[in-house]
């Protein structure tokens, strides 16, 4: 009995150690181990790129195939893409109607744009009404402006208002280099003019000029020539107005002081004697705008970068232009109601969304003047 117990006690025992026993897994090195080899295939569909089963939400390859649908449906088909067709013929007429009605508010805005100049150049001294922020902004807000006292830092108007307006556009900020800085402090006004009722749709900008030591122009233009029909390749959209070319001017500027080229000595060695002469070479300018994309001489923009300021120009800089002056605009937001850009060659390009945080992205003031 003495044994029978004793031996209970031990397997008691045991049965406790397996209990508490930790259990490692040697795998040997790897080297030795013998790993069991899968080979896993993954089917994605026949060598035509059809799926092995259908995904739900794809769509049909069949979808919106017309070839086998019944002739007497296809002629229906064919009426109603007509009818698409007058559907953008349509849409056409609306956006001239539109840049009519553009033209008859610019009307409406001109007594305000007028006044704008005549303050920037001290023809007109605003009235303490005038000066008051009307609008329901709290004090220090858009409306205030930190004030000097009376008699420190005063002139007369609103000194270099457009050059500084134009350095706040980052697009424009790296077109402006500081020989073009100089110029632009005579710059007096800006204006936006619509092609009349009867003539091809087009808008011109007017740089207005004092009289300066530059050049003799006293208003320099650049003219963007616009359509809405549908193109005969896709009658079926009418895309909005469309800047499809754009003529610049020319520029009459006086003796050696053309910003757009710049002049380097050469010296040449002939025998024992040197021969100096000097070559015209073309130089990055804001005043290249002026040209046509295809200029030969010098470097200019690209359409699409060209088309794209006539917008900005049009839509957003000149009509809020203390803003950009102020460089309050960052915070605003532009949508322009132009969605389409010709470029040569024919190609469109859809037009950028005149978003002041999108439209400046191309262009820092920090970065304008290397």
């Amino acid at each position: 009995e003495e044994e029978e117990d004793k031996e209970e006690d031990e397997d008691e025992d045991g049965d406790e150690d397996d209990e508490e026993e930790d259990f490692e897994f040697e795998f040997g090195d790897e080297d030795d181990y013998d790993y069991p080899s899968q080979d896993f295939e993954f089917e994605f569909g026949d060598q035509e790129g059809a799926l092995a089963a259908p995904v739900v939400g794809a769509p049909s390859s069949k979808a919106g195939s017309a070839q086998h649908l019944p002739l007497a449906v296809k002629q229906r088909v064919l009426a109603l893409k007509n009818l698409q067709a007058q559907y953008a013929q349509v849409e056409a007429r609306f956006y001239k109607d539109l840049h009519d009605l553009e033209k008859k508010y610019a009307a409406f805005y001109q007594p305000l744009f007028d006044k704008r100049s005549e303050i920037i150049n001290a023809i007109h001294e605003p009235t303490e009404g005038e000066c008051q922020w009307q609008v329901g902004v709290q004090e220090g807000g858009a409306g205030e402006m930190e004030r000097e006292p009376e008699g420190k830092g005063q002139a007369d108007g609103i000194p270099h208002f457009w050059l500084m307006a134009f350095k706040n556009v980052k697009m424009l900020g790296r077109m402006i280099r500081r020989n073009d800085e100089l110029v632009l402090q005579r710059l007096e006004d800006v204006k936006i003019k619509f092609s009349e009722v009867e003539e091809p749709m087009s808008f011109t900008i007017e740089f207005i000029f004092k009289s300066n030591e530059y050049f003799f122009n006293k208003v320099l233009t650049k003219t963007y020539r616009v359509r809405s029909d549908p193109d005969d390749s896709d009658p079926f959209f009418s895309k909005g107005p469309e800047i499809i070319g754009s003529t610049g001017c020319e520029i009459y500027w006086k003796e050696g002081e053309n910003v757009t080229v710049k002049t380097t000595k050469l010296r040449k060695c002939e025998g024992r004697r040197s021969v100096s002469t000097t070559r015209k070479m073309p130089s990055c300018s804001f005043f290249t705008y002026f040209y046509p994309p295809d200029y030969p001489e010098g470097r200019v923009m690209d359409v699409a970068t060209d088309y794209k300021l006539g917008y900005f120009f049009r839509e957003v800089l000149v009509p809020k232009s203390v803003l950009f002056f102020t460089n309050e605009a960052s915070g605003y937001k532009y949508e322009s109601s132009d969605n389409e850009v010709q470029e040569a060659g024919g190609e469109e390009k859809k037009g950028e969304v005149m978003r002041s945080e999108e439209a400046e992205k191309d262009l820092d003031p920090e970065e304008s003047n290397p």
